[in-house]
């Protein structure tokens, strides 16, 4: 998403703040206050090689702070599945302070929500507080029956907002107390939390006095908490590295590095200058690195930096600036996900999928892979298809799935699912769901299985028009309802 030097006049056009500074840091970069001597030394003896993040928005939210403000603990469920699978082990995250002052209780909660969910996966996560990029966030986000816009088609990153904005920090007397309580009570929720990997102060901090001042206050309000997990800001040409515990630094350029596996790269990977295997055969064993970002959504980083408000883009790209998977579960690329497995992707269960761009099953678009069958899409251009750099429309067209899923014990299991569209569900090449008519209903079959052996299962899924809904799950003898997954990899992909 974010915008290298190249790119610095689309991001001064959205925000006032701008998002990109100088090459050199600033005289006043260093804390002159008492409070000083709070501040870390740059610098850091950890090895950040291991990691190989993302940044994580999930694909229904426009921005950061619909992504709390709404918070869906099952798309965020699925989506860290999803990134589970990929072989992704860091999610970086981004909070806003407006969504803090308008339900601080409930913000709180899903936050500790959110880290439960992502260590159930194996992923460790990191909190990103401020942010200069971008939109400025309307008082209007405040109210209860506040309602977040649609993308804007062809714009990227339509909705993104600034944190805390403009506001604030031209009024930053009197929200001082709030925006330390903010950076406080999210740390000490977790001060010594080892789900939490760092904490992020500011992103892209530009070099203004407000940014400045605001860095400074945040790190020490993280220092006085007295929690032992490092924290960072964007350095390199922006002015965070004199208030991290450890360098952090973009590349959106090359494949350049800054430093060495001391420092970590929390953003990459934009398809004009790079790609995701590119990425990975560069800094992997080197450095570490977090891209940006996982999924391909409604946030429109799929639309490239100059695709903005003056010159949005007019149909959908046939390749994604940003993002690597999309809500369903598929990569844009198989070699993206042979990238992030590695010599493991061989053997990482995945369903075979299909996708036709008519109800038919004749005129094949794509074939890839996806960890399980079970997403939901709108009806926005672009979003409301399974694919749109293919050519899938949001409405008439079919998914077909085949895999292995193991049994765990025998007897007699039950194959529901929950679908808007036409469905054919088949066991062993047996048919046990043969749904007819449109419209969304709960479909059930029961059949018995041998324990601890595979068994193969077809799917045949045609949508129609609206909304796209398509979840399939079992239970047995020995477990409850859940999602159903494949066991093995599919032969051939």
């Amino acid at each position: 998403m974010r915008t290298p030097i190249k790119a610095a006049l689309a991001c001064i056009l959205l925000a006032t703040a701008g998002c990109v500074g100088t090459k050199t840091p600033p005289a006043n970069a260093t804390p002159s206050s008492p409070a000083s001597a709070s501040l870390p030394a740059p610098g850091s003896t950890s090895d950040w090689r291991w990691v190989q993040g993302m940044v994580f928005v999930p694909t229904t939210a426009v921005n950061e702070a619909q992504e709390w403000d709404e918070y869906d603990p099952v798309v965020n469920d699925r989506e860290l599945h999803y990134a589970s699978t990929y072989g992704i082990n860091v999610v970086r995250v981004y909070l806003h302070y407006y969504v803090y002052l308008k339900k601080k209780t409930v913000f709180l909660a899903d936050i500790d929500d959110f880290l439960a969910r992502a260590d159930k996966y194996g992923i460790r996560t990191e909190f990103v507080f401020f942010d200069d990029c971008w939109n400025q966030p309307p008082k209007e986000l405040l109210s209860a029956d506040y309602r977040y816009p649609k993308p804007i088609q062809g714009v990227h990153n339509s909705q993104w907002l600034v944190c805390p904005g403009d506001d604030v920090r031209n009024h930053y007397e009197q929200h001082q107390k709030g925006l330390k309580s903010y950076v406080q009570d999210v740390v000490n929720a977790h001060v010594s939390d080892k789900r939490v990997v760092f904490w992020e102060i500011y992103n892209e901090p530009n070099k203004s006095k407000e940014t400045i001042r605001l860095e400074k206050d945040a790190a020490i309000w993280i220092k006085e908490t007295g929690t032992k997990i490092p924290a960072t800001a964007t350095g390199k040409e922006f002015s965070g590295t004199p208030f991290s515990d450890f360098v952090s630094w973009h590349e959106y350029g090359t494949y350049d590095i800054f430093g060495d596996e001391h420092t970590l790269c929390t953003e990459c990977m934009n398809r004009q200058g790079q790609t995701v295997p590119g990425i990975v055969s560069h800094y992997k064993g080197k450095v570490g690195y977090i891209m940006w970002e996982f999924g391909i959504g409604r946030d429109n980083c799929r639309f490239a930096w100059g695709e903005n408000r003056e010159k949005p883009r007019k149909d959908e790209a046939v390749t994604p600036f940003h993002g690597v998977v999309y809500p369903d579960g598929h990569p844009w690329a198989l070699d993206d996900a042979k990238a992030l497995l590695g010599s493991s992707y061989a053997k990482t269960p995945f369903f075979a999928v299909s996708y036709f761009r008519d109800p038919a099953f004749t005129d094949l678009a794509k074939k890839s892979v996806t960890p399980m069958i079970d997403f939901d899409l709108g009806t926005e251009v672009g979003t409301g298809s399974p694919d749109a750099t293919v050519r899938v429309p949001n409405e008439n067209y079919s998914i077909a799935y085949t895999g292995e899923v193991m049994a765990p014990s025998d007897g007699s299991s039950t194959i529901e699912a929950d679908t808007d569209g036409t469905l054919d569900v088949s066991v062993n090449g047996q048919q046990l769901i043969n749904k007819t008519a449109l419209g969304r209903s709960v479909t059930k079959a029961s059949v018995n299985l041998s324990g601890n052996r595979d068994f193969t299962v077809s799917v045949r899924y045609r949508h129609g028009t609206g909304p796209t809904n398509l979840h399939l799950s079992w239970s047995g003898p020995t477990f409850n309802s859940r999602p159903l997954l494949p066991s093995s990899h599919p032969q051939g992909i």
